[in-house]
C-alpha cells in the first residue's frame, strides 16, 4: 500500500533525549508518531468514512456499506393457497 509522507521538525537535542527515553520502552519516535496518527485518524474521521476508505483500499466496491432494506414478509393468511386450506379445515371442525 502506498503511503504519504509527513514531515515533522524538532530540535536535535530534544530528539536525542526523546530517543533515549523511548529506547528504554523498546519503541521509537517513528513508531509513536505512527500510533498517534492512527489514533487521530480514528478519532476525527467518522466510522462510515473509514469503512469506505478501507473498502476502496481492499478493492471492494467504492460505495459505503448500507443496511439492506428488507421487504416485509406476507402474513401466513395472505400466502396463496394457505387461506383456502385454512378455510377447509375450519369447515371440517364445524
Amino acid at each position: 500500500m502506498e503511503k504519504a509522507e509527513l514531515t515533522v521538525s524538532i530540535e536535535p537535542d530534544r530528539l536525542d533525549v526523546l530517543n533515549y527515553f523511548l529506547s528504554q520502552e523498546n519503541t521509537t519516535a517513528q513508531k509513536e508518531l505512527d500510533r498517534m496518527l492512527t489514533e487521530l485518524y480514528e478519532k476525527k474521521v467518522p466510522e462510515q468514512m473509514r469503512g469506505y476508505i478501507d473498502s476502496k483500499r481492499k478493492g471492494a466496491s467504492a460505495k459505503p456499506k448500507r443496511l439492506a432494506a428488507t421487504a416485509p414478509r406476507p402474513a401466513p393468511a395472505s400466502v396463496p393457497g394457505k387461506q383456502a386450506e385454512h378455510t377447509k379445515e375450519e369447515r371440517h371442525e364445524q
